[in-house]
């Protein structure tokens, strides 16, 4: 477990307070953000540090999110203890701020948060400290510093998860982003219905569907199988979905316009009394292609 447990990778703060102690910085790992409305940030602590002394007397302390720049920084408040040396009193080292609570804060950070005391509760070896945010600010032009396997680590590039271009139709393009035009991503289900080789791309009811599959935008949270047999129903198409999901993540692109689309597709086979459909080779049509990838 020692081992494996350094293969985690983290983020690391640098943890402020003022109290019985005096002034005080230690770095934490194990810091993060576990709620939007409010904002609280949980930090967990060793017993015996003098940071958890000053924030149970004070009932404050500040969050700094240390930046790529400050690893040499967190070393140091990781490395002594405020009994051993006053860290924020070391010449030309950490340079800080005063909030009108009085409590320091570090320059450079990525982000800078003082929080209230919200709950102190006792979780294995640590002690979780759940702060509520009341006043933060941040520096875009920052990177996060990442601890792996005993080492700091700046992000360098960023890592964009995979997704297929392709271009497409207005029809097309419209049919997937008029629902989620205001969405960085948007989702959808829709069924691939097969009969030699050819492609079921229409229905009497939705002009978008002759541009595409048979597909619907589900209701946040709702089952993706049952809100598109509800749609199938509905459209008048007899069609039976079988056979395990599968994700289709795209880029759509028509002229200079780009939208994200996560589309869950399932296979399914019309049935004999279904209303008229027509059918298109996916040969002629590149965004058919990629739904059968």
């Amino acid at each position: 477990m020692k081992q494996a447990q350094r293969f985690f990778a983290t983020g690391l703060s640098l943890i402020t307070s003022t109290g019985p102690a005096g002034s005080d910085v230690m770095a934490a790992e194990w810091t993060m953000q576990v709620s939007y409305e409010p904002m609280l940030i949980a930090v967990f602590i060793h017993d015996g540090s003098s940071t958890l002394e000053n924030i149970k007397r004070s009932r404050c302390f500040g969050v700094n999110v240390a930046s790529e720049e400050q690893a040499t920084l967190v070393s140091i408040a990781g490395g002594f203890s405020r009994k051993e040396v006053d860290k924020l009193g070391l010449d030309s080292l950490f340079t800080t701020y005063r909030t009108r609570s009085g409590l320091p804060m570090i320059k450079g950070c990525v982000v800078n948060a003082e929080c209230l005391v919200h709950k102190i509760q006792r979780t294995g070896d640590h002690e979780m400290v759940i702060g509520r945010v009341y006043s933060i600010r941040h520096d875009e032009d920052k990177k996060p510093l990442i601890y792996h396997r005993n080492r700091y680590f700046g992000m360098c590039r960023p890592i964009e998860p995979e997704r297929r271009k392709v271009r497409v139709s207005k029809g097309v393009f419209d049919a997937f982003s008029q629902q989620g035009q205001t969405k960085f991503i948007t989702k959808a289900t829709g069924v691939v219905v097969r009969s030699k080789n050819m492609i079921l791309t229409s229905g009497p009811t939705d002009k978008a569907m002759k541009a595409t599959i048979p597909f619907t935008h589900p209701k946040k949270g709702s089952d993706y199988k049952e809100e598109l047999g509800i749609y199938l129903s509905n459209a008048g198409l007899k069609i039976s979905i079988k056979g395990k999901p599968r994700m289709c993540r795209l880029l759509l692109q028509n002229n200079k316009r780009q939208q994200r689309l996560n589309i869950v597709l399932f296979d399914g086979t019309l049935q004999k009394n279904s209303i008229p459909v027509a059918w298109v080779s996916p040969a002629t049509d590149s965004f058919l292609r990629h739904l059968l990838r």
